[in-house]
């Protein structure tokens, strides 16, 4: 009987969620424990035989050490027992009533048992059940704290296992309670105070150290009544308050400590000046016991805090080792009901779930809702990113080919990827349900490789009909007649596009002007957003100041600006300056800048000219132009060269000594460039750069400002007539004319030959 009564009581008083052997104090132990065990104080003094074994064990004067006070207290009058009580006691059984009028049984007659029957049952437990026990009612803290029981929390230390002796001074209760009562500091009962410090045999919060610790050299100080030898007196820490755990060289004493140091030092010397007969003898032995003392608590310290190390070891790999079992089971358990093991092992490599007590069936039961619920939301949140991972994964394939196919494109604007993924086929695929292989996404991609040239071409047809109808409002030509036709491409609408005229610019950069179709299905822009990463689209428009250029021009040579295509102006080979430009200097000398058509187009609208205009290269001036030194534009080891002759290389350039050999083959010695061979403009981004056409030589070195003393100044001779006034016939001298000009027609450079002429 008394072997099936040994774990009963400690069922209910030490929970299996709270690990309060701890030294950490990861939980403390409330006072107010609510036990299962009936209060003995409520069962009266009138109880059966067992009680009053267990009543003999005490006296008013037999003391109990706990927490270094001795209960010496009057117990208060009994109550007098209920007849039921006492009817219950005499028979050992409580009979509880209810509704269905069966019988309960109960524990609260544990305590009737013979005391030696008990203390052989508190021999098996450890210190911290015998705590438990001694705050759960009175009559147990009064057998637990007799000197009777303690051998009984010798034996519980014993079955903790390694804990070292008692501290020197102290009870088995009190090392009990100092090892294992719980995390509250000492002082203040701040709890989740997890550092005993052995030195002063305290377990204290920082706050409550820096408040009571001593520090040797401010002894004197802070007890300036005091005698210095009570430091030899008193146990002391090496760790302060500020050290954070950190031990040192110096000694902090406890307030406290030495103050009942000094008190009982009083004592002795008191009788010392009082001439008591031996007073000097037992003061000197008091001084020696209370050195010893000191020494061998300082010895302990070291012992104690070498267990504390190893227990805290011995614990976490415990803690460890229990983890990883309930890890094991948590995943057999969820398996078992019909969870993925995929599913179950992906759970824990994502979450860590820390159990660290043993996996009872009632605590499964309150664990499983709710990880199953984390699982349930993990599975969700996987099969999002996987589905963005195969989405990801799709795109940039397709990107890739992509950029591969329009990258081998020689001519037509391309669209951005961006659009080709807004097709809806495009969008299915891309977010569709990711495949059990990636292999099986990467595979179907070519599939969709296959609409790039039609997805490509359609752009095309799009953008050519967006600037014809550009040009057709531009030019006030009725929209009826520029429908594009999808055959065909010597159709008017075609014709339109590579007129002179036809002038375009990219909107997405700030590109030259480009000169018919021919430089738009050659225009590469790569224009980035600040704020995103994706392409933007190169939409065209018509460049109206480009086409008031081209026109001017094509009106100067004679030519109708309607019908007149490029290629008929590059045929002619004209020259321009541009009126609007001032001559530049250099060396003492004023050139123009001769340049054709394109290069004037482009200069007009980079100079922003409202009103263009233009003077044409004479025949005599053209001579000059090409007699000299002309720079090698475009170069030589461009694909861009064809022959005049023939059409060999109509869609096929060559390089520039490819040209020149396939030409001297037909019979020419000295070909010349623009006559037997040209270069294909298209792909070329700019034109010719212009050449210097000097209308004052340039001087070697520049004359001197000072007339030489033999030299008389000539007179100025009113040789030069303004060309604006036509009907006049005035006279003016060379700045005359141009101040004329300037005052009268607006003209705030004037140029020779256009605005004013010398008459000869």
């Amino acid at each position: 009987m008394g072997l099936r009564c040994v774990y009963v009581p400690m069922t209910p008083i030490v929970d299996s969620d709270n690990d309060s052997t701890s030294l950490d104090g990861d939980h403390d132990m409330a006072d107010d424990y609510d036990s299962p065990l009936t209060d003995l104080e409520d069962t009266g003094s009138t109880g059966s035989s067992g009680y009053s074994s267990l009543e003999e064990t005490f006296s008013e004067s037999s003391g109990s050490e706990y927490d270094g006070k001795t209960n010496n207290k009057k117990q208060p009058a009994k109550k007098r027992a209920r007849v039921a009580n006492l009817k219950a006691l005499s028979t050992g059984v409580v009979l509880a009533t209810n509704g269905s009028g069966r019988k309960k049984k109960t524990l609260s007659l544990i305590v009737t048992m013979p005391i030696d029957i008990l203390f052989e049952i508190f021999g098996l437990l450890e210190p911290v059940d015998l705590l438990h026990l001694s705050r759960t009612t009175k009559a147990f803290r009064k057998v637990l704290l007799s000197n009777n029981a303690v051998s009984v929390w010798k034996a519980a230390r014993v079955n903790r296992g390694g804990v070292p002796n008692c501290m020197p001074g102290m009870s088995e209760v009190e090392w009990a309670n100092l090892l294992f009562g719980g995390s509250q500091c000492y002082v203040c009962g701040t709890k989740g105070i997890t550092r005993i410090d052995f030195g002063i045999r305290r377990r204290v919060c920082t706050s409550c150290l820096k408040k009571n610790l001593v520090y040797k050299p401010n002894f004197s100080s802070t007890f300036p009544s005091l005698d210095p030898i009570i430091m030899d007196l008193t146990p002391f820490t090496n760790i302060g308050g500020w050290a954070h755990g950190h031990a040192s060289g110096s000694k902090f004493f406890w307030s406290d400590d030495v103050l009942k140091v000094a008190a009982q030092l009083g004592i002795y010397q008191k009788d010392v000046h009082m001439f008591k007969p031996g007073a000097k003898k037992r003061l000197e032995d008091f001084k020696q016991s209370r050195k010893r003392y000191v020494d061998s608590v300082f010895n302990h310290v070291t012992v104690c805090d070498g267990w504390v190390n190893r227990d805290r070891e011995h614990r976490q790999l415990t803690v460890a080792e229990r983890r990883s079992q309930n890890k094991e089971l948590i995943k057999t358990r969820l398996i078992r009901l019909g969870h993925d093991t995929n599913d179950v092992a992906r759970m824990f490599n994502n979450r860590d779930y820390t159990i660290d007590k043993e996996l009872t069936d009632a605590r499964w039961k309150r664990l499983l809702p709710r990880i199953e619920h984390n699982l349930s939301e993990l599975k969700e949140q996987w099969r999002l990113q996987d589905q963005r991972n195969a989405s990801r994964l799709r795109k940039t394939h397709l990107q890739v080919m992509y950029d591969n196919y329009v990258r081998q494109l020689r001519r037509g604007p391309a669209p951005p990827f961006e659009s080709f993924l807004e097709r809806c086929d495009v969008v299915d695929f891309i977010n569709g349900p990711p495949a059990i292989e990636p292999e099986s996404d990467i595979s179907a991609c070519p599939a969709f490789a296959e609409q790039f040239p039609e997805f490509c071409t359609g752009y095309v047809h799009q953008t050519k009909l967006a600037l014809i109808r550009s040009l057709g409002s531009f030019s006030g030509i009725s929209q009826d007649t520029l429908a594009l036709q999808n055959q065909g491409t010597n159709t008017p609408e075609e014709i339109l596009l590579q007129l002179a005229t036809s002038i375009f610019q990219c909107a997405s950069s700030r590109s030259l002007p480009l000169i018919t179709w021919d430089k738009v299905q050659y225009h590469k822009c790569h224009t980035y957003r600040a704020w995103s990463t994706m392409k933007v689209a190169c939409t065209f428009s018509i460049s109206q100041s480009g086409i008031l250029a081209a026109r001017s021009l094509l009106r100067l040579v004679g030519l109708d600006v309607k019908t007149t295509a490029a290629t008929t102006m590059d045929q002619l080979q004209h020259l321009f300056f541009c009126s609007n430009c001032p001559p530049k200097q250099e060396n003492g000398g004023f050139y123009r800048m001769a340049m054709d058509w394109r290069r004037s187009v482009i200069h007009c609208v980079e100079q922003s000219h409202r009103e263009p205009r233009w003077e044409l290269l004479s025949a005599e001036q053209l001579r000059v132009i090409r007699g000299s030194h002309a720079p090698e534009y475009p170069k030589a080891t461009d694909l861009v060269w064809y022959c005049n002759q023939c059409d060999r290389h109509n869609g096929k350039p060559v390089n520039k000594a490819t040209v020149i050999d396939h030409i001297r083959w037909h019979g020419t010695t000295v070909p010349k460039q623009g006559v037997d061979f040209s270069y294909d403009m298209a792909p070329v981004e700019l034109p010719p750069p212009g050449m210097k056409f000097f209308i004052s030589p340039p001087q070697l070195s520049r004359p001197s400002t000072k007339p030489h003393p033999s030299t008389k100044p000539q007179p100025s001779t009113n040789d030069h007539r303004c060309i604006h006034c036509n009907r006049s016939q005035r006279r003016f001298i060379l700045e005359g004319v141009k101040q004329h000009i300037k005052h009268k027609h607006k003209i705030s450079s004037p140029v020779e030959g256009t605005d004013f002429c010398k008459i000869k």
